[in-house]
This record gives structure tokens, sequence and C-alpha cells, in this order.
């Protein structure tokens, strides 16, 4: 049976576990696999792009979209456009502040659910951000998602991983945990070498200050 959708994940695990008793609780170790994953997967399926925010001149903080983990890219749209840089918050706030002058940003940080741009920008230009999201989570309703569909084994195994402690089959807990951390290397390695390239590297365009 193809692990393609969550009744289908839902009856695999209940058959890999060879327990019919379980039923009530197999969108548990289906959701704490899920909050898993968002920790511990970087897969290309993962990333999205935002463009809903446009700067305003002197103001430094902005939400982050909805569902965001962590950003890969940070692009103010200028003329040229400008690849900010990460910096940590302290060195964030020794370098910029509310008094410092306007300007095109060069670099960001986060801080809560807010992206803070250093310097204060001195117009209205759209900030791109591509970043990982989490999961869209699988129910009845949602019964499928780009990783159930790529990366069947890891809904599996993560779900069987977490079903253990909770039947108290403490034996396959490594068995499980193992097969899970295999297929989670597998996934992430798989992603990596597919967003690169065999082409010959290109000089990238200079920054401006």
């Amino acid at each position: 049976m193809a692990i393609d959708t969550y009744t289908n994940l839902k009856t695999s695990i209940a058959n890999y576990l060879n327990r019919s008793d379980l039923t009530a609780f197999l969108g548990d170790f289906i959701t704490l696999t899920e909050a898993r994953l968002n920790r511990e997967l970087r897969v290309r399926e993962m990333v999205n792009t935002d463009t809903s925010i446009t700067t305003v001149s002197g103001t430094q903080s902005y939400a982050l979209p909805t569902g965001y983990i962590e950003a890969t890219t940070v692009i103010y749209q200028s003329d040229p456009y400008c690849t900010l840089k990460f910096i940590n918050n302290s060195d964030f706030y020794n370098k910029y502040n509310d008094s410092q002058s306007r300007g095109k940003p060069q670099f960001f940080t986060i801080v809560g659910t807010n992206i803070l741009l250093g310097r204060p920008p001195d117009s209205a230009t759209t900030l791109q951000i591509n970043f990982y999201k989490k999961l869209d989570t699988l129910s009845d309703t949602n019964t499928t998602n780009t990783i159930l569909t790529n990366y069947p084994e890891l809904y599996l195994y993560g779900a069987l991983a977490e079903s253990a402690p909770f039947i108290m089959q403490d034996e396959r807990i490594n068995t499980w945990g193992t097969l899970y951390k295999e297929a989670l290397k597998n996934a992430n390695e798989t992603s990596s070498r597919g967003s690169t390239t065999t082409s010959p590297l290109q000089m990238s365009t200079p920054q401006v200050a």
C-alpha cells in the first residue's frame, strides 16, 4: 500500500505495530513527528518565498511570514537588489539603533517573530524573504503534503519512534529511531545535492554599500 495520504499513513503505522487498538492515538504520533521534522528537516520542498513586506522609511522591524522557521536568503529589492547578511542580536544592537541614519540595509537579524533591518530603510521597497516554512500538517481534511509525497519513510519511521514510549516498547525505540535518523540524513543530503549545480560558477554582482 502506498503511504501517500493521512489515512494510508495511519494504516501503515498500525500495520507495522501489529496493533488494532491505537486508532485514537495514531494522529498524535503523526503530530509529534511533524514537530520533530520542523526542527530537524531542511529540504528544498520546505522553502517558500514571501514578498508581502513593503518597507517603510525609518522602520526597522517587520513581522515574519506565517510558518517561518529560518531564512535562506533575504533580499532588499532596491536597484540593484541587495542580499542582506545575517548578524546575531548582540552585534546588531551594537551597530544599529533607531537613531541610525537611513539608507539601504545590508544586514538583518531575527528577534522573536520579527525581522530587523540594519540600517533603517530610506524608502518603500519590497523585502523578499526566502525561508524554510513549517510543514502543512496532515489531517482528515489536509490528506497529504510534499514531504509525505517525497519522503514517506520520514513520516512512517518518525511516527513509529514516537509510538514506542507510549506503548512501552522500549526495545523498539532504538530500531525506529535509527531508521528515522537515517531517513532524515538521506533526505537532507539528497535535497542539498539537488539544490546545487554542475555548471561553472558565475561571479556574483558586487553589492553596493
